[in-house]
């Protein structure tokens, strides 16, 4: 190899989990080699990554899943990003700075709190007054993370007309030879979210990638379909999966190459935000940040891909997490969905504390009040006649009967009677499309900041839940900046993102729960900045179960907060009878449970149905709260490495504890099936170990080892659609 290691980093971590069976992927590696091309090789886990500095261009050289370096002959000449920079206003598109790069320096930046290791590469353009800083996390998982940092070094402001933070090919030297022949289907297939609809996210469905571009978008703003992709390679079994952290329009291409010789197929892909105008102006000495890419090779199963991204977001994405603070059992009393919407009383003091009363009769752990208690939106003040004391007695009465309390805000507007609002009077020109506050202004942004934190602090919050209801926000709005006519996208989301992270660092005990028009936001730049996502406001059956299933591919289940019952909506579908309504709450996330779906008072809540509330709430606190958070996710059905969302009438997923020695799974009859009987055969057990297997529909306990599950699985008798059976795994 030509020139010399300069700089090598070593870490060695006491085991971060990835889900993989006896696969412990600690280690990081990271190497310099300087000399006629600069190159650094990442290692993490088993995962490599080459990037070099070749002819002028910075390249993606090799990618490999098996921890196997390759050699010389092996290396790819693709470009590892994408730029394109307009220098004035008169320039319908930017020009693509691909070659034309010097080298700067490589070094390694502090390392985070969790002993992730950050590496940047710096670039100077030889042509156009521009640097570049490529930063790459490793966190000892296979995926890694990476973000442009783009300084404008001249004297006259530039624009961003196209990024792709991170782009490669993949895939070289499948072997497969008898996808060759012409006509015939080639080995890779794309999984992603097909739908982009309200109710219908997480849509996810398998394509297979014919010869050609293959290109998957977002032009409506706020979208229902999160830039969330997993591309695998049936030929050589190997899984790339990934995010792009960004909130509004965007693209990713990925572009399926045949080659003549059998068997050296590959994919190149690039992904990165998109809009009709420029998308960031870049003063003189200014520096920008783009969305992270967040990125990884797995060989082995899709389960093991899943849980290698859930094991990276939970270790160096989300924020932190209380132990006491986390998977709450949560009340909510809504204006929008259920029946106080109806209630002639509406949703008041007196309505409120009797649902509090019942949070508090079967055993909530938190009391949220959620949508309607102003009547002016963006003032965020109680009414004056439902409310006529503000807030306080709610918030009293809530920790009178040993409840935290959460509170409902559109902090960004949106939607209502905006108009009224004493913002919208004093500071019209803070109001964008759909009644939105403009972010990008910064006064408008520091406004809304200083109301999040008004409420926290005024009622002593222990949840912040946040909403967005503008429904599509397309282009969004765009501001004449310098001569070129700049998206706001940008520098809206860098404030809404900003801001979040400020409030969790000001108030570190306070749990973030955002639920955008249902699962509008459920992207990783949204996602990532708080601790609980709402799944989907599509709460009809099977609809959330198909939704939960596409979505908990690229996020862990325990930040999901869905209310499957839907009981106080006759408009939408029941999951079936009570125990089936109360099974589904408890068995896939974190639980939330609606006003309605109880009863309208304690005193019409019968004692049967307090003692099945309390049951199931009981389970979910003893056996499954303690493994959420941690847990290893397996997708059985529908959604899997075969199929899609309507792949089958069954539902089936598993989650087991990391050591193998407590899990649980939930089974459901979502259609059609050729028979009444579904046959799960767990995969997060240990061979070697004896379990108590508990059926909840019967309570009928047995025990089987660990080699007769995994072998011979259990048999589930589901005779009628939407009928479910969770069934408990311990070791005794």
């Amino acid at each position: 190899m030509r020139g010399r290691f300069i700089f090598s980093i070593l870490g060695f971590l006491f085991c971060i989990s990835t889900g993989m069976d006896g696969l412990c992927v600690s280690y990081m590696d990271i190497s310099l080699q300087e000399g006629a091309e600069n190159q650094v090789r990442f290692t993490s886990g088993r995962t490599i990554y080459v990037e070099s500095l070749t002819d002028g261009r910075w390249l993606g050289r090799y990618w490999t899943a098996d921890g196997r370096i390759e050699w010389t002959y092996d290396r790819w000449s693709d470009d590892a990003f994408l730029l394109e920079i307009a220098g004035d206003p008169s320039e319908a598109t930017g020009t693509c700075l691909s070659a034309g790069w010097k080298w700067g320096k490589g070094f390694e930046a502090a390392a985070t709190e969790n002993g992730s290791r950050h590496y940047v590469v710096q670039l100077v353009h030889e042509t156009v007054p521009i640097t570049v800083e490529l930063h790459t996390l490793l966190d000892g998982t296979p995926v890694l993370t990476r973000w442009l940092e783009i300084v404008n070094n001249g004297e006259k402001s530039h624009a961003i007309t196209r990024v792709s933070p991170w782009s490669s090919r993949l895939f070289a030297h499948t072997y497969y030879r008898y996808f060759s022949a012409p006509g015939e289907q080639g080995p890779f297939d794309l999984g992603y979210f097909t739908k982009d609809e309200w109710g219908l996210e997480g849509w996810f469905d398998w394509k297979t990638l014919p010869p050609g571009a293959t290109v998957v978008q977002c032009d409506k703003g706020q979208g229902f379909n999160d830039p969330f992709f997993i591309l695998r390679n049936r030929a050589v079994g190997e899984y790339l999966i990934g995010h792009l952290a960004w909130s509004a329009n965007w693209k990713m291409e990925f572009e399926y190459e045949r080659r003549k010789d059998p068997g050296i197929d590959f994919v190149r892909f690039q992904l990165g935000p998109v809009a009709d105008n420029p998308l960031r102006v870049i003063r003189p000495g200014e520096t920008v940040r783009t969305p992270a890419v967040h990125l990884g090779l797995v060989a082995g199963s899709l389960d093991d891909t899943v849980q290698a991204m859930h094991s990276h977001l939970r270790a160096s994405v989300l924020p932190h997490r209380e132990k006491d603070l986390s998977c709450l059992v949560q009340y909510l009393v809504p204006a929008d969905q259920g029946y106080l919407k109806e209630n002639p009383a509406g949703l008041c003091e007196k309505t409120a504390k009797e649902n509090i009363d019942l949070a508090a009769a079967i055993g909530a752990e938190l009391f949220t009040l959620d949508a309607g208690w102003w009547d002016v939106p963006l003032d965020w003040q109680p009414s004056p006649t439902r409310f006529p004391n503000g807030l306080e007695p709610v918030i009293q009465y809530v920790h009178d009967k040993g409840l935290l309390f959460g509170l409902y805000a559109e902090i960004e507007g949106g939607r209502g009677n905006i108009a009224d609002s004493r913002v919208a009077k004093e500071h019209p020109d803070w109001l964008g499309p759909k009644n939105v506050v403009n972010l990008s202004i910064p006064e408008a942004a520091a406004w809304v900041e200083s109301e999040l934190t008004r409420l926290i602090e005024q009622y002593n919050l222990d949840l912040i839940r946040l909403d967005y209801n503008p429904l599509y926000t397309n282009e969004g709005a765009s501001t004449l900046r310098d001569g070129f006519e700049e998206n706001n996208y940008w520098r809206y989301y860098e404030a809404f993102y900003g801001m979040m992270e400020r409030v969790h660092e000001k108030y570190p005990h306070l749990i973030l729960q955002q639920c955008a028009a249902g699962g509008a936001r459920n992207d990783l730049g949204t996602a990532g900045r708080f601790h609980e996502s709402y799944l989907t406001d599509g709460l009809w059956f099977p609809n959330i179960l198909k939704n939960y299933c596409g979505q908990t591919l690229g996020l862990p289940p325990e930040i999901f907060v869905i209310t499957p019952g839907a009981y106080g909506q006759p408009t939408r579908g029941r999951v079936g009878n009570l125990e089936a309504n109360l099974r589904t709450t408890v068995a896939l996330c974190t639980p939330a449970i609606f006003n309605g779906m109880v009863a309208p008072s304690l005193a019409d809540l019968s004692p049967e149905r307090l003692d099945l509330h309390r049951r199931y709430i009981r389970l979910y606190r003893n056996f499954i709260q303690p493994l959420l958070p941690k847990c290893r996710m397996y997708h059985h059905a529908p959604v899997s490495s075969r199929g899609g969302v309507d792949s089958s009438g069954w539902f089936a997923v598993e989650y087991a504890d990391p050591e193998g020695s407590k899990a649980w799974a939930f089974v459901a009859r979502i259609g059609e099936t050729d028979s009444d009987t579904y046959t799960l055969i767990p995969r997060g057990l240990k061979k070697g170990k004896p379990y108590h297997v508990t059926l909840d529909n019967s309570g009928q306990t047995l025990m089987l080892s660990g080699w007769e599950l995994r072998q011979k699985g259990i048999s589930i008798r589901l005779e009628s659609i939407a009928s479910s059976e969770l069934i408990l795994f311990e070791t005794r």
